[in-house]
């Protein structure tokens, strides 16, 4: 049985698309964050499909209006579209179809064009497996366990200090602890002494409670 024209040209752009460098840039309020332009993707696959004889049928399969917060007493309007692209081979009538969701934002009327412009984009993407040849900004760097510092040393280098009542307000600040859970430890574990936080030795004490748990 013949293989579908389709997937031999998808295979074909696929080969010959390359990476597509981030040249979009996104809003100084978000960070100034890079993207792929979906012009960028369009003319990096527009002449690839045209040589491998492939057309495009979008279809709107479903949408919505949303709204959306954003901070406090803030909102904005969201235009959820899901966008089906079957990519047809202009030699033998064979397809392939890809679904995709995107969202799109705009307090005007251009949500939607936002939404499926998106959704384009995305599908190329998947469909062509194009890369961009930059670090993705959303993984994860592993580092080693022995040099990667916790939370609480981070906040303890920040905050200029070493000793353990410098360690303590870390650990209570990584813990989302209040300076309270300390205080209502050093006055048990001190025996009500007035100044057991200049004490090392309960310091230490209130130190250890806390790491194992005690937070009263």
């Amino acid at each position: 049985m013949a293989t579908p024209k389709i997937y031999n040209a998808i295979a074909n752009i696929q080969s010959g698309v390359g990476n597509i460098p981030k040249n979009g840039v996104g809003p100084a309020s978000q960070g100034s964050y890079k993207y792929v332009k979906n012009d960028d993707i369009l003319e990096s696959i527009s002449k690839l499909m045209i040589e491998n004889k492939v057309i495009t049928r979008p279809n709107i399969r479903r949408h919505e209006l949303v709204t959306r917060e954003i901070g406090a007493n803030r909102s904005v309007a969201m235009t959820v579209v899901e966008l089906e692209v079957t990519y047809i081979s202009l030699e033998d009538g064979s397809e392939f179809t890809t679904v995709v969701i995107a969202e799109g934002a705009d307090n005007g009327d251009k949500g939607g064009r936002k939404a499926v412009t998106q959704a384009q984009k995305i599908a190329n993407l998947l469909t062509f497996n194009i890369a961009t040849g930059e670090p993705d900004p959303d993984g994860i760097e592993v580092v080693p366990e022995a040099s990667k510092p916790s939370a609480v040393r981070q906040k303890i280098d920040k905050a200029g200090g070493s000793n353990t009542y410098n360690e303590i307000k870390a650990f209570l600040g990584a813990n989302g602890l209040e300076g309270s859970v300390a205080n209502k430890l050093g006055d048990r574990l001190s025996g009500g002494k007035a100044d057991w936080s200049k004490d090392e030795a309960v310091l230490k004490q209130v130190l250890e409670a806390l790491k194992n748990g005690e937070v009263e």
